[in-house]
C-alpha cells in the first residue's frame, strides 16, 4: 500500500428518492449548490433525481430558484447572491 491524499470535496452527489419531502430537498439542494455562489470544492456539483419526483423536484426547484434575483452586497439582508469570483 502507497500512502495517498485525495481531494474529493464536492464529489459527493445530492441524491434525491423517491419518497423524499420535495419543498425540504429543494430547499436544501439550493443551499447545497448556493452557499458560496457555487464557487467552492464543497458545493453539490451532481444531483441525481428519482423519475418518479424528478418533474415535482424541478418544477420546486426552478421556482424557488427564481428567488434568487438581487445580486449584490452580502452584507445587506435583501442580497440573495453575494459577490462572484469573477464577470460573466
Amino acid at each position: 500500500m502507497k500512502k495517498g491524499a485525495f481531494e474529493l470535496g464536492g464529489s459527493d452527489p445530492f441524491i434525491v428518492f423517491k419518497d423524499a419531502d420535495i419543498d425540504l430537498a429543494t430547499t436544501k439542494a439550493i443551499v447545497g449548490r448556493m452557499h458560496t455562489n457555487g464557487q467552492a470544492c464543497n458545493n453539490s456539483k451532481r444531483f441525481i433525481i428519482h423519475n418518479d419526483v424528478y418533474d415535482t423536484f424541478m418544477t420546486e426547484l426552478l421556482k424557488k430558484l427564481d428567488r434568487y434575483v438581487n445580486i449584490g452586497d452580502p452584507m445587506n439582508p435583501s442580497t440573495t447572491v453575494g459577490p462572484l469570483s469573477m464577470q460573466q
